[in-house]
C-alpha cells in the first residue's frame, strides 16, 4: 500500500513539474511575442504575415536544438566514455548536420520575410532575438540571486 502511495505522489508531482514548466515556456513565449511586436513596431499588415511565419520557423529551430540537446547528451564524457570511436564519430557528425540545418532556418527565414517586412526590420529581429534572451538570462539570474540571500 505504502508503495502505491508512493508511486501515486511521485507521478502527481512529476504531472505537477511538467504543467508548470510548460506554462512557463508558455509565458515566455508571450512575453516574446510581445518584446518582438513592440521594438519591431509591426503594422497590423505586418504582422498579419509575419508571425505564422516566424512561428513556423521557430518550430523547426525548436526541434532541430532539441534534437542537438539530445545528441549533446550522449556526447557528454560520462557518456561518450562507453561509446567507440566509431559511434561517437557518427554522433558528432550528426551535431555537425544539425548546426548547418539551425543556421540554414536562420537564412530561410530572412529569406520568407524579404517583402514581408522591411529589410530593416529583418535585421533588427535578429539583434532583438538576442537582446530577448539577454533580459530573460538576466531575469533569471536575479531571481536565483534573490532566492540565495533570503
Amino acid at each position: 500500500m505504502k508503495k502505491i502511495i508512493t508511486l501515486v505522489l511521485l507521478v502527481l508531482s512529476t504531472l505537477s513539474f511538467s504543467q508548470r514548466r510548460e506554462e512557463k515556456i508558455e509565458k515566455i513565449k508571450a512575453l516574446r511575442i510581445a518584446f518582438i511586436s513592440d521594438r519591431l513596431d509591426l503594422t497590423p499588415e505586418e504582422a498579419q504575415k509575419f508571425w505564422p511565419i516566424f512561428n513556423q520557423f521557430e518550430d523547426k529551430h525548436f526541434e532541430l536544438r532539441r534534437q542537438k540537446q539530445n545528441l549533446m547528451f550522449q556526447l557528454r564524457p560520462e557518456n561518450a566514455s562507453s561509446l567507440s570511436d566509431k559511434e561517437v564519430q557518427s554522433l558528432m557528425d550528426q551535431e555537425e548536420k544539425l548546426e548547418i540545418e539551425l543556421h540554414n532556418t536562420k537564412k530561410q527565414l530572412a529569406k520568407n520575410l524579404q517583402g514581408v517586412i522591411p529589410n530593416q526590420k529583418i535585421m533588427m529581429l535578429r539583434q532583438l532575438e538576442i537582446e530577448f534572451k539577454q533580459k530573460l538570462l538576466e531575469q533569471i539570474q536575479n531571481r536565483r540571486e534573490g532566492k540565495f540571500r533570503r
